[in-house]
Protein backbone atom coordinates (compact mmCIF):
# COMPACT_ATOMS: atom_id res chain seq x y z
CA UNK A 1 0.00 0.00 0.00
CA UNK A 2 1.22 3.51 -0.71
CA UNK A 3 -0.01 4.66 2.71
CA UNK A 4 -0.74 3.11 6.03
CA UNK A 5 -4.13 1.52 6.54
CA UNK A 6 -6.44 4.03 8.21
CA UNK A 7 -7.39 4.10 11.86
CA UNK A 8 -11.11 4.86 12.24
CA UNK A 9 -11.74 6.65 15.53
CA UNK A 10 -15.32 6.56 16.78
CA UNK A 11 -15.60 9.46 19.17
CA UNK A 12 -18.14 11.25 21.33
CA UNK A 13 -18.69 12.39 24.88
CA UNK A 14 -18.87 10.16 27.94
CA UNK A 15 -22.02 8.04 27.81
CA UNK A 16 -22.72 8.99 24.19
CA UNK A 17 -22.97 5.36 23.01
CA UNK A 18 -19.63 4.96 21.25
CA UNK A 19 -19.62 1.21 21.93
CA UNK A 20 -23.20 0.90 20.68
CA UNK A 21 -22.25 2.72 17.47
CA UNK A 22 -19.31 0.34 17.06
CA UNK A 23 -21.61 -2.66 17.60
CA UNK A 24 -23.87 -1.43 14.83
CA UNK A 25 -21.02 -0.84 12.39
CA UNK A 26 -19.66 -4.35 13.04
CA UNK A 27 -23.14 -5.78 12.66
CA UNK A 28 -23.40 -4.37 9.13
CA UNK A 29 -20.08 -5.86 7.98
CA UNK A 30 -20.16 -9.21 9.77
CA UNK A 31 -21.98 -10.89 6.89
CA UNK A 32 -19.20 -9.89 4.48
CA UNK A 33 -16.67 -12.34 5.96
CA UNK A 34 -14.58 -9.59 7.54
CA UNK A 35 -11.87 -11.28 9.55
CA UNK A 36 -11.80 -9.11 12.67
CA UNK A 37 -9.68 -9.33 15.79
CA UNK A 38 -9.65 -7.24 18.94
CA UNK A 39 -12.09 -6.42 21.72
CA UNK A 40 -15.29 -4.60 22.44
CA UNK A 41 -16.08 -3.62 26.02
CA UNK A 42 -19.75 -3.28 26.91
CA UNK A 43 -20.20 -1.39 30.17
CA UNK A 44 -22.35 -2.05 33.21
CA UNK A 45 -24.32 0.53 35.20
CA UNK A 46 -25.21 0.42 38.89
CA UNK A 47 -27.23 3.13 40.63
CA UNK A 48 -26.92 5.33 37.59
CA UNK A 49 -23.11 5.17 37.40
CA UNK A 50 -20.70 3.08 35.37
CA UNK A 51 -19.78 0.09 37.53
CA UNK A 52 -17.56 -2.03 35.28
CA UNK A 53 -16.82 -3.49 31.87
CA UNK A 54 -16.84 -6.89 30.19
CA UNK A 55 -14.51 -7.76 27.31
CA UNK A 56 -15.62 -9.67 24.21
CA UNK A 57 -12.96 -11.21 21.97
CA UNK A 58 -14.15 -10.60 18.40
CA UNK A 59 -12.15 -13.50 16.96
CA UNK A 60 -13.61 -16.14 19.29
CA UNK A 61 -16.80 -14.68 20.77
CA UNK A 62 -15.50 -15.48 24.26
CA UNK A 63 -15.96 -12.95 27.05
CA UNK A 64 -14.32 -12.10 30.36
CA UNK A 65 -15.01 -9.55 33.09
CA UNK A 66 -12.41 -6.79 32.81
CA UNK A 67 -13.00 -4.50 35.76
CA UNK A 68 -15.48 -3.25 38.33
CA UNK A 69 -15.76 -0.64 41.07
CA UNK A 70 -15.78 -3.35 43.74
CA UNK A 71 -12.45 -3.39 45.65
CA UNK A 72 -10.41 -6.56 45.21
CA UNK A 73 -6.84 -7.00 46.51
CA UNK A 74 -5.99 -9.22 43.52
CA UNK A 75 -6.75 -6.48 41.05
CA UNK A 76 -4.87 -3.54 39.56
CA UNK A 77 -6.47 -0.28 40.66
CA UNK A 78 -6.73 2.41 37.97
CA UNK A 79 -8.93 5.36 38.76
CA UNK A 80 -11.98 4.03 40.56
CA UNK A 81 -11.87 0.67 38.76
CA UNK A 82 -10.26 -2.59 39.82
CA UNK A 83 -8.92 -4.52 36.81
CA UNK A 84 -8.98 -8.30 37.12
CA UNK A 85 -5.73 -10.06 36.15
CA UNK A 86 -7.74 -12.60 34.14
CA UNK A 87 -9.46 -9.81 32.20
CA UNK A 88 -6.21 -8.02 31.45
CA UNK A 89 -4.54 -11.22 30.24
CA UNK A 90 -7.61 -12.03 28.12
CA UNK A 91 -7.55 -8.60 26.45
CA UNK A 92 -3.80 -8.62 25.85
CA UNK A 93 -4.06 -11.95 24.05
CA UNK A 94 -6.90 -10.63 21.89
CA UNK A 95 -4.86 -7.52 21.01
CA UNK A 96 -1.66 -9.32 20.05
CA UNK A 97 -0.26 -8.13 16.68
CA UNK A 98 -2.25 -9.97 13.99
CA UNK A 99 -1.16 -11.95 10.96
CA UNK A 100 -1.75 -9.41 8.15
CA UNK A 101 -2.68 -12.21 5.73
CA UNK A 102 -5.38 -13.52 8.07
CA UNK A 103 -6.81 -10.29 9.52
CA UNK A 104 -8.88 -7.59 7.84
CA UNK A 105 -9.70 -5.37 10.81
CA UNK A 106 -8.44 -4.67 14.34
CA UNK A 107 -10.86 -3.25 16.92
CA UNK A 108 -9.98 -1.61 20.26
CA UNK A 109 -12.84 -0.46 22.49
CA UNK A 110 -11.72 1.80 24.04
CA UNK A 111 -8.50 3.84 24.10
CA UNK A 112 -8.62 6.25 27.02
CA UNK A 113 -6.88 7.91 29.90
CA UNK A 114 -5.48 4.67 31.33
CA UNK A 115 -3.71 3.88 28.05
CA UNK A 116 -2.39 7.45 27.95
CA UNK A 117 -0.94 6.77 31.42
CA UNK A 118 0.87 3.71 30.04
CA UNK A 119 -1.32 0.95 31.49
CA UNK A 120 -4.11 -1.46 30.44
CA UNK A 121 -3.75 -1.66 26.59
CA UNK A 122 -0.90 0.86 26.15
CA UNK A 123 1.76 -1.75 25.36
CA UNK A 124 -0.51 -3.51 22.87
CA UNK A 125 -1.24 -0.22 21.11
CA UNK A 126 2.47 0.54 20.91
CA UNK A 127 3.07 -2.81 19.20
CA UNK A 128 0.12 -2.49 16.83
CA UNK A 129 1.07 0.98 15.64
CA UNK A 130 4.82 0.32 15.37
CA UNK A 131 4.45 -1.83 12.24
CA UNK A 132 2.18 -2.03 9.17
CA UNK A 133 -1.28 -3.06 10.33
CA UNK A 134 -4.71 -3.73 8.86
CA UNK A 135 -7.41 -1.07 9.13
CA UNK A 136 -8.29 -0.44 12.75
CA UNK A 137 -11.32 0.92 14.59
CA UNK A 138 -10.81 2.56 17.99
CA UNK A 139 -13.28 4.23 20.31
CA UNK A 140 -11.99 7.37 22.04
CA UNK A 141 -13.66 10.06 24.14
CA UNK A 142 -13.86 13.34 22.29
CA UNK A 143 -11.84 15.28 24.87
CA UNK A 144 -8.95 12.79 24.52
CA UNK A 145 -9.04 12.51 20.72
CA UNK A 146 -6.17 14.83 19.79
CA UNK A 147 -3.98 13.52 22.62
CA UNK A 148 -4.51 9.90 21.52
CA UNK A 149 -3.77 10.73 17.86
CA UNK A 150 -0.55 12.48 18.88
CA UNK A 151 0.52 9.83 21.41
CA UNK A 152 0.34 6.99 18.88
CA UNK A 153 1.43 9.12 15.92
CA UNK A 154 -1.64 8.29 13.86
CA UNK A 155 -1.00 10.08 10.59
CA UNK A 156 -4.19 8.97 8.86
CA UNK A 157 -7.09 8.97 11.33
CA UNK A 158 -10.66 8.80 10.04
CA UNK A 159 -12.65 10.55 12.76
CA UNK A 160 -16.30 9.54 13.15
CA UNK A 161 -18.39 11.54 15.64
CA UNK A 162 -21.38 9.57 16.91
CA UNK A 163 -23.35 12.80 17.28
CA UNK A 164 -23.54 13.33 13.51
CA UNK A 165 -22.36 10.17 11.77
CA UNK A 166 -24.28 7.51 9.86
CA UNK A 167 -23.72 3.91 10.92
CA UNK A 168 -24.31 2.60 7.40
CA UNK A 169 -22.02 5.10 5.68
CA UNK A 170 -19.33 4.46 8.29
CA UNK A 171 -19.59 0.72 7.65
CA UNK A 172 -19.18 1.42 3.93
CA UNK A 173 -16.02 3.43 4.59
CA UNK A 174 -14.59 0.67 6.78
CA UNK A 175 -15.31 -1.90 4.07
CA UNK A 176 -13.57 0.27 1.47
CA UNK A 177 -10.47 0.21 3.66
CA UNK A 178 -10.79 -3.55 4.20
CA UNK A 179 -10.97 -4.24 0.46
CA UNK A 180 -7.93 -2.04 -0.18
CA UNK A 181 -6.05 -3.89 2.56
CA UNK A 182 -7.00 -7.30 1.14
CA UNK A 183 -5.84 -6.26 -2.31
CA UNK A 184 -2.50 -5.07 -0.92
CA UNK A 185 -1.97 -8.36 0.93
CA UNK A 186 -2.66 -10.33 -2.23
CA UNK A 187 0.43 -8.82 -3.83
CA UNK A 188 2.59 -8.67 -0.71
CA UNK A 189 5.61 -11.00 -0.74
CA UNK A 190 6.17 -10.78 3.03
CA UNK A 191 4.69 -13.67 5.07
CA UNK A 192 3.67 -13.28 8.71
CA UNK A 193 3.30 -15.76 11.58
CA UNK A 194 -0.21 -17.21 11.94
CA UNK A 195 -2.57 -15.97 14.62
CA UNK A 196 -5.73 -17.95 15.51
CA UNK A 197 -9.18 -16.48 14.96
CA UNK A 198 -10.70 -15.20 11.77
CA UNK A 199 -13.97 -13.36 12.08
CA UNK A 200 -16.37 -11.27 14.09
CA UNK A 201 -18.58 -13.27 16.44
CA UNK A 202 -21.73 -11.17 16.42
CA UNK A 203 -25.37 -11.57 15.46
CA UNK A 204 -25.72 -9.72 12.15
CA UNK A 205 -29.56 -9.78 11.91
CA UNK A 206 -29.82 -8.23 15.38
CA UNK A 207 -27.61 -5.29 14.42
CA UNK A 208 -29.17 -4.93 10.98
CA UNK A 209 -32.63 -4.54 12.52
CA UNK A 210 -31.34 -1.95 14.94
CA UNK A 211 -30.19 0.36 12.14
CA UNK A 212 -33.00 -0.35 9.70
CA UNK A 213 -34.49 3.07 10.30
CA UNK A 214 -31.19 4.96 9.92
CA UNK A 215 -30.48 7.48 7.22
CA UNK A 216 -27.78 6.28 4.80
CA UNK A 217 -27.34 9.82 3.49
CA UNK A 218 -26.25 11.25 6.85
CA UNK A 219 -22.61 12.40 7.05
CA UNK A 220 -20.35 9.51 7.99
CA UNK A 221 -16.85 10.93 8.23
CA UNK A 222 -16.35 14.33 9.80
CA UNK A 223 -12.59 14.48 9.29
CA UNK A 224 -10.43 12.28 7.08
CA UNK A 225 -6.72 12.94 7.19
CA UNK A 226 -4.22 10.86 5.28
CA UNK A 227 -0.59 11.50 6.02
CA UNK A 228 2.64 10.59 4.24
CA UNK A 229 3.77 7.06 3.59
CA UNK A 230 4.43 5.05 6.73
Amino acid sequence: MNRRAPVFIITGGQGQCKTTFLHLVLGLIVGLNVRARGVIAPGHVRDGRRSGFTLVDLATGEHEELCSIDPDPRCEAHGRFYFRPEGLAFGRRALAPPDPRETDLMVIDEVGRFELQGVVWAEQLDRLTAHPHPPMVWTVRRRLLDTVVERWNITNPVVVDVGAASVMATADAVMDAVWEWREAQTFSPVPAPPVPGDRIANDAPLFAEAVAGGSPSAPAILRRRYGPEG
